[in-house]
């Protein structure tokens, strides 16, 4: 049995007939593909079959639609595994099919092939992405009404397969194919009307074949197609991101305190210094923005002086570090709502795949709730629907709303800067990071943008190896351990005032990105507290939902593992591992037994490669070890393992 996803959901039977899937089944197959083997709990079936018509017995229509599932399965392999995969778990189901056994997973794996050669090889590249492309015979899952992960998965291969074009472009431009790559760009410009890297490649074909009066109109037909279709006023095309890795400048440095002390650009003193004005300033880049929806207020004729904060708008797009970014900033009195704008740009964020970056709030003033109400709700839920479609970053100068339940929903990660409160006064539960001033909120965020969107970027040697390891007297040095695995000046702490006992971040090494989870001897011996497991827990899940590898550095005592696994301390922690689908690497640096290393270290757990230095401690068997590594080879081993594995989700 083979899947069929590039295109109307089927499946192909050993004979080499295709039975298509309609309806309430294929949406099923849909969301049970989507979470790659992985259980998918009924809830979430029953809400994806039924969205707000939930019958009066959701959990029995459930039940009947898996039921006629498994009569399938038994007719569409007779002599294969049939029925046996799809299996009945505690809160759900799952259904058993590997990468090899999809159309979908032979694309993925070709195209990994692909990135390999990184331009070395145009031939090779050709003869790789060519028959992957013909793989597609339309959309993806078309005419398959699907839930959240269909979506998602939809988006994520639809973004592969621009990738894998554009790739085989410009390898036809190597090989001098410049009509032919012409030919193929046109098609997807066609079908990615707002995608500038495509202009460009398709710019380039048409000169190459003798087009120049062509290549020269290109730029003004996606002008043209952005104004039509989403009423932006200005003329400026926002650059796309492209499969390319950008070289590494001094516009672009890996280290948030470098960038913190950017200085101040003339024209904004004093009060001005510590507003969100300021802030939007230090984070862009000095490009014109483009607006959607309306013009900028700047541009209104007529419009009086105070309605006129230059190019600062509600909504736009503007680069940060040569990217484009969806940036929406709050409304307060002296700037009024633009709530069409803000709705346009966030449509386009989400149709382009742009990140979006909110800031809420001003010094010393808190946001008027008791006003536009209406509207504020239809921003919120425009906000929460990007969840899982492309990442947003929410700074916020007002703490109390950083506290609030709901805040995390706006977010994938909160950077807060509360200019009223001195440093050290405690962390917030939902800001990963917190800092002082405008310029350190605006490098902080640049700095998520880069590790939420770009999974590549040039490696860089740590800035110190690591040559000694303390003695088994002394707790382990697990900020200088990091430091030592990760790319110099890449290492960007999460939540580092909350659960000190456990380290978050996120660094590159060998210039891949990765989640570092680490337990700190220093501070109660690198134990699991509460908020340290509520800490990781909200890393795993930052690191699932954007399919950033974990990093797991163990050294921990030993928790008491009494009670029920729902109970037990850390649970909370292990669920997050279980249901986290990205690669997993765990080092034992120290202690690790019992609970605790099943919690943090155990393959039982989800680990996909377990390691243990020399000085460890633990109770593992030898042969449940990939290897004992040297504390100094750690950071090749890990790059190596980075480089080869593949996020196990499908839509990777």
């Amino acid at each position: 049995m083979r899947v069929l996803v590039l295109g109307s959901l089927g499946v192909e039977r050993s004979d080499g007939t295709v039975a298509y899937l309609r309806g309430f089944q294929a949406t099923l197959v849909t969301e049970l593909l989507a979470a790659d083997s992985a259980v998918v709990s009924t809830d979430r079936l029953a809400d994806a079959l039924y969205g707000e018509d939930i019958p009066r017995q959701p959990l029995r229509a459930v039940h009947a639609h898996v039921s006629r599932l498994r009569r399938a399965l038994r007719q569409w392999e007779p002599e294969g595994p049939g029925v046996e995969r799809l299996l009945t778990r505690a809160t759900g189901y799952a259904l058993k099919v590997s990468s090899l056994e999809s159309d979908a997973g032979q694309f993925l794996a070709e195209l990994t092939r692909a990135r390999t050669l990184a331009g070395t090889d145009a031939d090779s590249a050709v003869e790789i992405l060519e028959p992957a492309l013909s793989l597609w015979r339309g959309p993806v899952l078309e005419g398959t009404s699907t839930g959240l992960g269909g979506s998602r998965l939809a988006t994520r291969l639809e973004a592969a397969r621009r990738e894998a074009a554009e790739r085989l472009a410009s390898a036809r431009l190597a090989l001098g194919q410049c009509a032919q790559a012409a030919t193929e760009l046109e098609d997807l410009l066609l079908e990615n009307p707002y995608d500038e890297s495509i202009a460009r490649l398709l710019a380039t074909a048409l000169s190459r074949s003798g087009r120049s009066r062509e290549a020269q109109r290109v730029e003004e037909r996606i002008h043209g197609a952005l104004s039509d279709d989403l009423g932006g006023g200005s003329r400026t095309m926002p650059r796309q991101r492209s499969w390319r890795v950008p070289e590494q400048s001094a516009s672009r440095p890996g280290n948030r305190v470098t960038r913190s002390t950017q200085p101040a650009r003339p024209g904004n003193r004093g009060r001005q210094d510590l507003s969100s004005s300021r802030l939007l300033e230090l984070l862009v880049d000095r490009e014109s923005p483009v607006w959607l929806g309306s013009p900028a207020p700047s541009q209104v004729p007529g419009a009086p002086a105070s309605a006129r904060p230059g190019p600062i708008t509600s909504a736009g797009v503007y680069n940060v570090g040569g990217f484009p970014v969806a940036v929406v900033r709050g409304a307060n009195a002296h700037r009024p709502p633009n709530v069409h704008g803000v709705l346009r740009t966030l449509e386009y964020a989400r149709r382009a795949c742009l990140p979006v970056a909110l800031l809420v709030g001003e010094p010393g003033r808190r946001p008027d709730v008791g006003s536009e109400t209406a509207h504020q709700v239809t921003l919120l839920r425009s906000l929460v629907q990007l969840r899982g479609a492309v990442p947003r970053v929410l700074i916020s100068f007002d703490d109390t709303l950083v506290k609030a339940p709901g805040t995390a929903a706006l977010g994938d990660a909160c950077i807060l800067v509360p200019p009223d409160l001195p440093a050290g006064t405690g962390g917030h539960p939902t800001a990963e990071i917190k800092v002082r001033s405008p310029a350190e909120a605006a490098a902080s965020a640049r700095d998520l943008l880069d590790y939420l969107t770009q999974h590549c970027a040039p490696a860089v040697p740590p800035h110190t190896a690591i040559e000694r390891i303390t003695s088994y007297g002394a707790p382990l040095d697990m900020p200088g351990v990091v430091t030592g695995i990760a790319d110099s000046g890449t290492w960007l702490e999460l939540m580092a005032e909350v659960g000190p006992s456990l380290l978050t971040g996120l660094a590159r090494v060998g210039g891949r990105r990765v989640g570092v989870i680490a337990n700190n001897p220093a501070v109660g011996d690198g134990a699991l507290t509460a908020q340290a497991v509520s800490k990781g827990t909200r890393m795993v899940d930052l690191c699932a939902l954007w399919n950033i590898p974990l990093l797991v550095l163990v050294d921990t005592p030993q928790l008491p593992g009494t009670g029920s696994l729902l109970q037990a301390t850390g649970s909370e922690l292990l669920r997050a591992f279980l249901g986290a689908q990205v690669p997993r690497i765990t080092v034992i640096v120290g202690w690790a037994k019992g609970w605790s290393r099943m919690v943090m270290g155990a393959r039982e757990s989800g680990a996909d490669a377990v390691y243990a230095w020399p000085r460890a401690q633990t109770d593992l068997a030898d042969g449940a070890l990939d290897g004992i590594v040297a504390p100094q080879a750690t950071r090749a081993v890990v790059s190596t393992l980075l480089g080869t594995c593949r996020c196990r989700s499908m839509g990777a």
